[in-house]
């Protein structure tokens, strides 16, 4: 675990550590997950979580913090998780070059620790990983009008492939 900081301006240096998630980290990370699930709803509500999300994911970000095909990555600052990035591998359509993927499934950051370098090391921390498996790469979805978020993946040299689209009936 190292520590990692970076110089914000107009603030002292910011101190984090980033460290691979365990079992007992999940009840923060899903409570994150749930801000995270809350900010998307703006963005489109195709997002609106079910009543027992935060019990879900909970037991979903547990499972993944053990095993060998997920990750779970935490970030802490002054003792509380304030980030967090899950996801697993995936083989690439069989009809295409082979390829395995990181897909990242979920990545947050408290919204008053943001643009501090924890975004960008949760995702080095996945990087290692992913190549530590084999990975040809890293994937991911973002919500279209999160441009925050498209704005920061493109600086981490991510660049856009195809487009989800969603139909909704009634």
């Amino acid at each position: 675990m190292e520590e990692r900081g970076n110089q914000v301006e107009g603030a002292e240096k910011a101190r984090f550590t980033v460290r691979p998630g365990k079992r007992d980290d999940a009840t923060a990370a899903a409570r994150l997950w749930v801000q995270s699930a809350e900010e998307h709803t703006l963005y489109d509500p195709v997002y609106a979580t079910a009543p027992d999300a935060e019990k879900v994911m909970r037991r979903f970000l547990a499972d993944l913090s053990s095993s060998s095909h997920s990750c779970l990555f935490v970030a802490e600052r002054n003792g509380e998780v304030v980030g967090f990035l899950s996801g697993e591998l995936r083989e690439g359509s069989p009809a295409f070059k082979p390829k395995t993927w990181a897909a990242v499934e979920d990545v947050y950051v408290v919204p008053d620790h943001r643009s501090l370098g924890i975004g960008h090391a949760l995702f080095e921390e996945c990087r290692k990983w992913a190549g530590q498996k084999g990975a040809d790469g890293i994937s991911l979805q973002v919500a279209a009008s999160n441009t925050r978020a498209r704005k920061f993946y493109e600086e981490l040299g991510f660049r856009e492939v195809s487009m989800y689209q969603v139909k909704e009936f009634g």
